[in-house]
């Protein structure tokens, strides 16, 4: 394990002799060698996993490639949606979060999250935004050249966040020539357009090169009401079953003045007036409002280029630039107030004098006036001012700069490079449809009424349920002008990252030439997230989070050895200090080995440590509120004898009743988190028969165990370890009120949970000529045999087959390709896999729905086993320079598994494809 320690000697020690190597390296005066010794370097390259140059391309560490055809072949417009689909991809944001998205799309691998995955372009840290994840949506395929993939851990070569492995996008360098395309798909519904458009240039001469793109996409929504998977709040229910009970008509839960009489009501939006309150069919289906896929609109600009300042020294350059425009889009805000909700909710009273009140009496939220009536709940969604838009105009703008070169060292050629990496993240976000609460508490008061600035609020006489119809409502156009805002919210990122590398030869080993890589490293991070004023004060309908910003530094240095012990044996060491400026040191090493046993046999192994620093979002948040989906085990004072002991033991009365399935929780950073530590080990065979021509295989199994892993426990967890247990643990984390409702809930982050996850993973490529064309097969495959967390206090799961926070987590995924290709004419099959899994299907709501459950008498569902298709043709007129491509995903039009445990929808967004079969055509012609 990596250690924090301020007084290591030993990392001192080695940073120190670093340092003073460097140093005498960098004064050496430059020679010139002999031409064959520079191509020799020439051949050489470098492999993802190590900076020491070789020609040999396998290492000790598994490394998947996709080339820029297996790119084209998938048909997808960004490497964000590429990388999600390879079998060691876990859960992750992407356009189908629509709830809790924020238009990015990122990559995990393994379920260890996507703040766990560094990603490099061109060898080069990318960055990621606040809260430490990539987002790759802005990388457009048409500047890739190929994509690596390191299943390793690599902090010992490259830092903080290589936990769960490394992405290594490179770029398009040495293209010679002028390509435009143009690309356009849709979904057989007729929604979901796409379309986008890429130029490409690039040139090539004697001193250097250089190449630019520029793309445009936009892609289109699709909404949950065309869908009937996403139709109703959960598949194969009513539609109001798992409803809200805030409604267009609005309900009402209060006492009478005095406590005479108790009102669970509804209006009645025939009749008029209060209807009796049922729990199915009063209330609101507000799925079919909600986007299921999230539209976009994005401009990229990338360039680069390399010129030859001398026979020894090249310069390298890079710009980026992208702007996304994005957003996600929900039903109309639902008004909830009254005494289980506390906070400023719980201080509104409906005024006697408010000219809207039917009733002749107010109603009091805080419950505290004996000549009012009390007023629990209202749940009143305000249809006439409109759906909940949150809208994202983001900038993304990374640029790099360095010198390599080569030096002379006695009869040793070193070459080395110096690197200055510039970005920054800068996201506005809009927000329509919010309510002003303040506005809302003064609307509804009696006070209002004599202030001639103030419009009287009337949530009484529902509405006719459709979205922006004010002649349908009660709420006037001058009420929505009064209550509601627009929050306007900032929040970004700023990398800067100076690194320097010199790797070459240092002397002979009975297997040859042992080789070594080392280098110096400085770096900032930096962000901030700025939230409306409203939203910061806690005022408002949506969650509120309080202002962001922190920054740290750190300096590192690092030694590698590639050590080639006998012929066909090679060691590798690698370790890398380094100083943090804000939680202190970390040493992390590396060993690998690598054997070629005989001709077409390999066998390789890793033991790797590593770390990842905590975001500046991590450590610096600022407290806000969620409300999440919880089921409360005090609901009607607890089902199992512990509950009911535990809920009664804090006055939970026997007859309360959890009045809505969203329950408010606290969020928010921690300042004194420490980095999350890993160790990693990796064992594989590499085969190459020589009896079948072609063929390689390659398998790998793999454990990663991660400490001090930076989470949060899970509020269900909270509530069930607090009530459910004998222990009561984590109780001091809720907060309940008088009539036994959860107030808050604090599910903050802290440096906590031990996870371990193993496996393997298997790829079988294989290529073969015929009369009838060219056949190339690939099947990649990966195995997760354990997921196990470990908690603070010692509980243990293994959730492999079953769902995490209702992702599922399935034990195999797998892909394989066929490609077939004769004259100018390819054809692709590709084959998606993902195995079943098993879910708690009871906690979908506060509602105990075993008749949903495959197996209802233990209340499980299974989600079955899917395999998508997708079909790409593709045909080279080779006269006009131009291919074009025609495309179908999901051919079959495979239904995504019904999931009860998923947080929307009705499936799991990162695994499953939006239902319907998706078209596409591109056409591509170079110059």
């Amino acid at each position: 394990m990596s250690k924090l320690n301020k007084h290591n000697p030993l990392a001192k020690a080695i940073k120190y002799a670093l340092l003073a190597a460097s140093a005498a390296t960098a004064y050496t005066a430059p020679a010139v060698f002999a031409a064959e010794e520079k191509a020799e370097e020439e051949n050489k390259i470098t492999v993802l996993g190590s900076r020491i140059k070789r020609q040999d391309a396998e290492t000790a560490a598994p490394v998947q490639i996709i080339t820029r055809e297996q790119i084209e072949a998938t048909g997808l417009l960004n490497i964000g949606d590429i990388l999600q689909n390879i079998p060691s991809a876990g859960s992750a944001l992407n356009r189908v979060f629509n709830n809790g998205g924020d238009g990015s799309v990122r990559i995990d691998l393994r379920n260890l999250g996507s703040n766990r995955v560094l990603v490099l372009v061109n060898g080069r840290r990318w960055n990621p935004g606040i809260g430490g994840s990539v987002d790759l949506q802005n990388i457009p395929s048409s500047i890739v050249e190929r994509i690596e993939i390191l299943k390793d851990g690599a902090s010992a070569i490259y830092g903080s966040d290589a936990i769960a492995g490394v992405i290594n996008i490179t770029t398009r360098s040495d293209y010679q020539g002028m390509e435009v395309r143009a690309y356009a798909g849709a979904y057989d519904e007729g929604d979901g357009e796409q379309e986008s458009y890429d130029f490409s240039i690039g040139m090539t001469g004697e001193k250097g090169s250089a190449f630019l793109s520029a793309s445009y996409t936009q892609q289109q929504a699709v909404f949950a009401g065309d869908r009937p998977i996403s139709a109703v709040p959960v598949f194969g229910t009513p539609d109001g079953f798992y409803g809200s009970s805030g409604t267009p008509l609005g309900r009402f839960l209060y006492y009478t003045p005095g406590f005479a009489g108790f009102a669970n009501d509804t209006l009645d939006g025939v009749n008029g007036g209060f209807a009796p309150w049922d729990n199915v069919a009063s209330r609101y289906n507000y799925a079919p409002e909600n986007y299921l896929e999230t539209p976009n609109e994005r401009i990229n600009i990338f360039a680069q280029a390399s010129y030859e300042l001398s026979d020894n020294v090249n310069f390298t350059t890079e710009i980026f630039y992208s702007n996304r425009k994005s957003d996600q889009l929900l039903a109309p805000t639902p008004l909830f107030f009254g005494y289980f909700f506390g906070g400023i909710s719980g201080q509104i009273t409906i005024g006697d004098q408010n000219p809207f009140n039917p009733l002749g009496y107010a109603l009091d939220s805080s419950c505290s006036d004996p000549a009012a009536g009390c007023l629990l709940l209202l749940g009143r969604r305000q249809i006439e001012a409109g759906h909940r838009d949150f809208i994202q105009d983001v900038d993304q703008y990374q640029f790099s700069a360095g010198l390599d070169g080569v030096i002379e060292i006695g009869e040793q050629l070193l070459e080395w490079d110096f690197n200055y990496t510039y970005a920054t993240i800068q996201n506005n976000q809009i927000t329509e449809g919010l309510l002003n609460m303040q506005r809302v508490q003064y609307a509804l008061s009696n006070a209002c009424v004599t202030d001639p600035t103030c419009v009287p609020y009337n949530i009484f006489g529902g509405s006719n349920g459709v979205v922006n119809d004010i002649d349908g409502g009660t709420i006037t156009q001058a009420m929505i002008d009064y209550t509601t805002f627009t929050a306007q919210d900032s929040s970004g990122t700023e990398m800067k990252d100076y690194t320097f590398n010199i790797t070459g030869e240092l002397f002979e080993l009975p297997g040859g030439t042992a080789g070594f890589a080392a280098g110096l490293a400085k770096g900032t991070r930096s962000g901030y997230d700025q939230p409306d004023a409203l939203i910061a004060a806690g005022i408002t309908s949506g969650n509120s989070r309080l202002p962001t910003s922190g920054q740290y530094s750190v300096q590192e240095v690092y030694v590698e050895f590639a050590l080639p012990i006998i012929d066909d044996l090679e060691l590798t060491l690698a370790t890398r200090y380094s100083d943090y400026d804000n939680f202190g040191d970390t040493t992390n090493s590396k060993i690998g080995l690598k054997y070629d046993i005989m001709d077409g046999l390999s066998v390789r192994g890793t033991w790797s440590q590593a770390f990842r620093a905590p975001s500046v979002f991590e450590l610096f948040q600022g407290r806000g509120d969620s409300f999440p989906g919880l089921s409360d085990p005090c609901n009607f004072g607890g089902t199992t004898a512990i509950e009911i002991a535990n809920c009664a033991s804090e006055g939970v009365p026997l007859t309360y009743q959890q009045a809505n399935g969203q329950i408010r929780i606290t969020v928010g950073g921690n300042p004194d988190l420490g980095p999350e530590d890993s160790e990693a080990v990796t064992f594989g065979i590499i085969y190459s028969p020589s009896f079948v021509d072609g063929l390689d295989i390659t398998v790998d199994w793999y454990e990663f165990n991660i400490t001090n892993a930076v989470s949060s426990v899970g509020a269900q967890n909270i509530l069930n370890e607090c009530y459910s247990t004998v222990e009561r643990g984590l109780c001091e984390f809720v907060v309940r009120g008088g009539s036994g409702a959860v107030l808050d809930l604090f599910n903050g982050n802290i440096n906590l949970d031990e996870l371990i996850v193993r496996g393997a993973d298997l790829s079988v490529a294989y290529k073969m000529e015929t009369g009838f064309g060219s056949f190339n097969f690939v099947w990649d495959t990966s195995y997760n045999e354990t997921y196990h967390t470990v908690t603070e206090d010692g509980t243990e799961f293994n959730l492999l087959g079953n769902t995490l926070g209702g992702t599922p987590l399935p034990k195999v995924r797998s892909n394989f390709s066929t490609t077939w290709s004769m004259d100018d004419l390819t054809v692709n099959w590709n084959m998606r896999y993902i195995h079943h899994t098993t879910e708690a299907c009871f906690v979908a709501g506060f509602f105990d729905d075993r008749q949903l459950c495959s197996d209802e008498e233990n209340g499980e569902n299974k989600l079955a086993s899917s395999v998508y298709h997708d079909i790409r043709v593709a045909y080279n007129l080779a006269d006009y320079n131009t291919n074009v491509s025609f495309g179908v995903r999901n051919a079959f039009n495979k239904q995504p598994a019904v999931s009860y445990t998923a947080f929307a929808n009705s499936f799991a967004a990162t695994l499953y494809q939006v239902p319907g079969v998706q078209w596409y055509a591109q056409i591509k012609h170079e110059f």
